[in-house]
């Protein structure tokens, strides 16, 4: 071949027309492999990704030919070589694999970086060779394993992953967990099983891969693990059950309302909402209950739920011996925006609880607002906010204009002795006549 056509050829593989390359390549492929295959080597690293890919197609026609080239640029100080050889060699496929390993340089990290990437494209055949990376050295060159690992939908792959979940390491483990998510239903009972027998630090990820199935299956451990784990994977377990939306799980989720701990008491109103079921019959008997911590976010979760039908029974809460189930139930009622609830509400603006009374006023304004009439109109002039003061006696709230407190019977209003006037109990005399009060 001459050197012009040699010069016409390194040039036509590379363009950008598609039919100069293929044509240009149909060529080489006729060629001797040590004539083709040097050739084609220094133009992958191409940025074009159409003329990369017929060049890799090219060069894989060679099959193991292509390796020993192939190797070669990964030791490449151009990073796109590095990365073109490692795409195509993981097309290779698992045939050529033991050839490969065997060529590449011992100790050299960058190499050993690009492999990683490699191993990852060849499916389940390269399992043995990724894991063994799994305990490199170098940190950079670990991570990039356990990443990579995610591309080998093999279950052997799962097992391995989930080994490195009881790593000290935590960016090994979430780099695992992150890998695991994307093939750890190809071998779910693995992961199951894990769920009994790894430490506390692996489970919390477990519970988290887990979730994502909403097996009802599983209810039952995760009620265990809410029962006997650490708090972070009380919390997830708790969450998991969230996703399993079925009767006995929300059944659980109700039974933690009652909670010694808050927190575990406010995940598990997170998880019931979020499970959607409404108005249940376990929300339902659990405001009756006698646990008050169930009562209250009970009360909160129907209130969320605005069905009608649980109306009359959070108008009973209104009635509880705690105040802050009393609160959930002014707070629940002006959520509904049920009319019937305004005299009710009304009885609850002198209660002993400031918070009561603070929450049963939102509650009657929520009910005004939503009424078609403007807002005041839905209640009485002489219970609006504006409307109201503090009793001198007693301090309970009553009418501005009220003589009398209808709750201590106290006199708000004095007359001046001289003319009759009535007078506000604040002023300091009668502004008809003058006379001091």
């Amino acid at each position: 071949m001459s050197r012009q056509d040699l010069a016409r050829i390194r040039r036509d593989i590379a363009s950008e027309k598609s039919d100069v390359r293929k044509t240009a390549l149909a060529e080489i492929k006729n060629w001797a492999p040590a004539e083709a295959l040097p050739l084609l080597a220094e133009n992958i690293d191409r940025k074009n990704d159409d003329v990369l890919l017929d060049i890799s197609k090219t060069m894989l026609s060679f099959k193991d030919e292509a390796l020993p080239y192939l190797v070669k640029a990964l030791t490449s100080d151009n990073w796109a070589m590095r990365r073109a050889a490692s795409l195509i060699l993981g097309r290779l496929g698992a045939s050529s694999l033991k050839k490969l390993m065997e060529m590449i340089p011992q100790n050299e990290e960058d190499v050993d970086y690009w492999m990683v990437q490699t191993l990852g494209n060849m499916g389940g055949e390269a399992v043995q060779y990724l894991v063994r990376v799994f305990k490199h050295s170098n940190q950079k060159i670990r991570l990039a394993a356990v990443r990579a690992a995610q591309g080998v939908k093999d279950p052997r792959m799962v097992v391995a992953l989930l080994h490195l979940l009881e790593e000290q390491n935590w960016p090994i483990r979430k780099a695992a967990y992150d890998s695991l998510e994307r093939i750890y239903s190809i071998n779910q009972q693995a992961v199951v099983e894990a769920l009994d027998s790894s430490s506390e630090e692996a489970r919390f990820w477990i519970i988290k891969l887990l979730a994502q199935q909403a097996n009802p299956e599983l209810t039952s451990k995760f009620s265990k693990i809410v029962e006997t784990g650490p708090m972070e994977s009380k919390l997830e377990a708790i969450k998991a059950l969230s996703m399993i939306e079925n009767a006995e799980a929300h059944r659980i989720l109700v039974g933690y309302l009652a909670d010694k701990s808050w927190i575990i008491r406010k995940t598990a109103a997170d998880a019931i909402y979020s499970q959607g079921l409404g108005a249940s019959e376990e929300l339902i008997s659990a405001i009756s209950g006698s646990n008050v911590d169930a009562r209250y976010w009970s009360v909160k979760l129907l209130g969320q739920s605005k069905e009608p039908r649980i109306f009359e029974e959070i108008l009973k809460c209104l009635h509880d011996p705690q105040a802050a189930v009393r609160s959930a139930s002014c707070q629940a009622l002006g959520a509904l925006g049920d009319k019937r609830a305004l005299a009710p509400l009304m009885t609850l603006l002198n209660d002993e609880a400031e918070e009561v009374r603070t929450v049963a006023i939102l509650a009657l304004s929520q009910i005004g607002e939503r009424d078609e009439s403007p807002a005041k109109s839905a209640l009485p002039a002489h219970v609006r906010q504006e409307n109201m003061m503090a009793c001198v006696h007693c301090g309970k709230m009553v009418g501005r204009n009220f003589t009398f407190c209808p709750f201590c019977i106290g006199h708000l209003r004095h007359s001046c002795r001289n003319c009759g006037r009535a007078i506000d109990s604040k002023w300091k005399g009668c502004p008809d006549c003058g006379t001091p009060v």
